[in-house]
């Protein structure tokens, strides 16, 4: 009996997972444009294919996300920034300037 109570209980407990991803970036490059920040923190979910601000380096729009990278760009500041999903490495390009990223991916529960 407590077997499937234990079994009930994975079953649940597994369902309550979110998919989401919680992005924590921190630069690796010194850069002197004042627009790029030290550090953000973003929201991603990869079966939906959404991105979420949650603090720092905001976007206006998405204009890429495949299985490889995520491309955003902001209008106000006018800086594209790309993810590339597998080295896990941020860039983002504002005129001549670039700035690097690592990021680290910490599973999300709700």
């Amino acid at each position: 009996m407590t077997k499937w109570y234990i079994i009930i209980f994975l079953f649940f407990f597994n369902s309550a997972k979110s998919s989401d991803f919680k992005l924590v970036c921190e630069e690796t490059n010194v850069s002197y444009e004042k627009d790029f920040i030290k550090s953000f923190t973003k929201i991603v979910n990869f079966e939906q294919r959404t991105i979420i601000n949650y603090s720092g380096n905001f976007f206006d729009r998405v204009v890429l996300f495949n299985r490889k990278e995520i491309v955003l760009y902001n209008n106000i500041f006018e800086i594209s920034s790309t993810y590339n999903i597998r080295t896990k490495i941020w860039t983002s390009y504002k005129g001549l300037f670039i700035k690097f990223y690592k990021c680290d991916q910490k599973k999300r529960r709700f």
